[in-house]
């Protein structure tokens, strides 16, 4: 028997803090958690479009001693809960990198390829769920997370940020999250 090759699937890469829930600084703490305005209705249009929804983010808080990774994994369940308790879809993959090559704990001190503006997360993500690249999107508010998604050969959007200072030029630009569909849907 011939098996056949997984129909490959969009996707829309999703930076974390700052696109789908309030960026305070080296997010982690649950009373932190804050769902953005139009995220819930926003990740529930592109679902309906067929797009899958992955969240890839650094971490790198995880590195510098701030928080472990399990304080992640339960920030990313309770932002998932949250937003299915705001009537939203479910976030199809969460990829992490809690490396940085200033860090203080030894086992993330260091360079990686999955530390945003590489493409690792978004690479790995494609594989494990059969992701067309060539027909996915990522938002993000940061240039790394453009720079990624070129990397990864993904159209990029920037939702515009107060906190970071945005240098790329030749990107399409939206004030967040809703504001981006305009160019996917």
């Amino acid at each position: 028997m011939v098996k056949l090759a997984p129909q490959l699937k969009p996707a829309i890469f999703l930076d974390r803090d700052g696109v789908l829930n309030k960026d305070v600084g080296y997010v982690y703490r649950l009373e932190d958690l804050v769902v953005l305005g139009g995220v819930v209705e926003s990740l529930t249009k592109l679902k309906v479009k067929g797009f899958l929804l992955i969240v890839v983010t650094n971490q790198s808080g995880v590195a510098r001693g701030k928080f472990d990774l399990s304080a992640v994994s339960l920030f990313n369940s309770q932002l998932e809960k949250e937003i299915a308790r705001q009537g939203g879809p479910v976030i199809d993959g969460f990829y992490v990198c809690p490396h940085h090559p200033e860090g203080i704990v030894e086992a993330f001190k260091k360079r990686c390829d999955c530390r945003k503006p590489s493409p690792g997360l978004i690479l790995q993500a494609a594989k494990e769920h059969s992701i067309d690249l060539k027909k996915s999107w990522m938002i993000g508010d940061k240039d790394s997370d453009v720079q990624c998604a070129k990397n990864a050969g993904v159209r990029a959007i920037l939702a515009q940020s107060e906190k970071y200072p945005q240098t790329i030029k030749s990107v399409d630009v939206a004030l967040d999250l809703k504001d981006a569909l305009k160019y996917i849907v």
